[in-house]
């Protein structure tokens, strides 16, 4: 702005005043900070943007020799265009807050009055700067509005984090139980094939029959298309831990975190208080209704209608004298007094108690589901590690002696072990429910962020089998 144009100390000063808002401190969340301004050039050429110098990640899967479950979430974190959007949108709400806080530029006019007459005088000219000065605090209550949509953008911001976070977390431990199913159905494969050797040499030998042969190829047969299926699983689980990471190429690193390192949460009661106080949708149900509270407030202000004051030289031509002009113009609120948006937004306000409470009952319910599936996931999983596998273990331990002592029969010593394979491949499958269900709940109560913290290479790993 030109100061120039203001003539009198007392307009100057109120111009100077409503200039701008304040330089507002730019958030320090590590994990928006990370990935704010990282140029990507697809997205700069979508938008129709030039290119300009950036620097690359220098975390990536070049870096590393094997994936755990904290480094797939950084990873996810570095390449999610979901997050860098929700990033982009706190940028975007910051530049909102900046232009709500602006003072209303002046004006500039210029006027001539009876130029070019007959007599061949030039009439008057009048210059004017015309300011029109905001009442009723409506400035700043904009840019508390303006500020309660920038908390909603940093809010979705996190809960796009454990969103990230959660998709990974149960894309990893899919692909890593996909890889111990397709290890197991291999084991059945391969005990199937023995199976039917055995069934074949016994007909050949004429203590067995041809129905029993047929059995045994059946069993072959069907474990052929179960290893069949389980090999597309585990590359179709591959392909999904990329997709949700942000890649585009299936990853081949080993995964190393071990599937059957349980979880440990807190309870029922705990995950619910922290939920209640930490998820993100708890925070942008308070943040509209703060929204809802500030617009209230603001809608009121604008029924203050604001004052225009103009000032400027006069000069006439014809009785060559200059004059100063001075003007106050003030909107006389007699029928628009905003009670319209006033009404409007006080239902709104109401509409967002209501919908805090709405919220609050939603993950309750939420937490409660999850929490159901995840102590049921656990207790089966503790029922298969400490009763059923060392039940089925021992059982094949003694077939095992009493085949090697001529007690028992070959098949018999088949099924035993398809029985153990099989009760390994359930157990798995637990275990990934178990995975799932607490990636939910964390992503519902928001309190444990491993991945922020710096890396550590000594946590559990499973044993890597190709």
């Amino acid at each position: 702005m030109n100061m120039k144009l203001c003539f009198f100390s007392g307009i100057s000063i109120a111009l100077v005043s409503g200039c701008a808002g304040p330089l507002e401190k730019r958030w320090e969340d590590p994990v928006y900070r990370s990935i704010q301004g990282r140029y990507i050039e697809h997205e700069r050429h979508l938008a129709g943007l030039p290119n300009e110098p950036h620097s690359l990640p220098t975390f990536g899967l070049d870096t590393l020799n094997a994936l755990s479950v904290e480094d797939a979430i950084r990873l996810a974190i570095e390449h999610s265009p979901r997050l860098r959007s929700a990033g982009y949108r706190i940028d975007a709400a910051s530049g909102r807050v900046l232009q709500a806080g602006l003072y209303p530029n002046p004006s500039l006019i210029f006027g001539g009055e009876a130029l070019g007459s007959d007599a061949g005088s030039g009439g008057e000219t009048v210059y004017v700067v015309e300011q029109e000065i905001v009442l009723g605090g409506k400035l700043e209550k904009a840019r508390d509005v303006a500020k309660s949509d920038r908390l909603a953008a940093q809010a979705a911001f996190v809960a796009e984090e454990f969103a990230v976070a959660s998709r990974v977390t149960q894309a990893y431990f899919a692909g890593v139980s996909a890889q111990q199913r397709l290890i197991k159905r291999k084991e059945l494969a391969d005990l199937a094939s023995q199976l039917l050797e055995a069934a074949s040499s016994r007909v050949e030998a004429g203590s067995a029959t041809r129905p029993d042969q047929l059995r045994a190829e059946v069993v072959y047969e069907q474990a052929q298309i179960e290893l069949d299926a389980a090999r597309l699983e585990a590359s179709a689980a591959r392909r999904a831990l990329a997709s949700a990471i942000g890649i585009e190429r299936e990853i081949g690193l080993p995964l190393v975190s071990a599937v059957d390192h349980l979880p440990e949460l807190p309870d029922l009661e705990a995950l619910q208080a922290a939920t209640l106080e930490a998820n993100s949708r708890m925070s942008l149900a308070r943040i509209a209704v703060e929204r809802a509270r500030r617009s209230h407030e603001l809608a009121k202000s604008q029924a203050v209608p604001n004052l225009v004051v103009s000032v400027g030289p006069r000069y006439s031509d014809v009785d060559h004298e200059s004059t100063l002009d001075f003007g106050l113009a003030l909107e006389i609120p007699l029928f628009d007094r905003n009670q319209g948006e006033i009404q409007a937004v006080l239902a709104e306000r109401l509409s967002a108690s209501s919908e805090l409470r709405s919220v609050q009952l939603e993950l309750l319910a939420e937490v409660s589901d999850a929490w159901a599936i995840y102590q049921s996931a656990r207790a089966t999983a503790g029922r298969y590690q400490n009763q059923l596998l060392p039940k089925a273990e021992r059982t094949l331990d003694l077939i095992r002696q009493a085949y090697q002592s001529g007690k028992a029969d070959y098949l018999r010593l088949l099924d035993a072990q398809q029985v153990v394979v099989e009760s390994r491949i359930a157990y798995v499958n637990t275990l990934q429910q178990l995975h799932a269900a607490a990636a939910l709940l964390n992503e519902l109560s928001q309190t444990n962020a491993p991945w922020r913290s710096p890396r550590d290479e000594d946590q559990p790993q499973a044993e890597v089998n190709e």
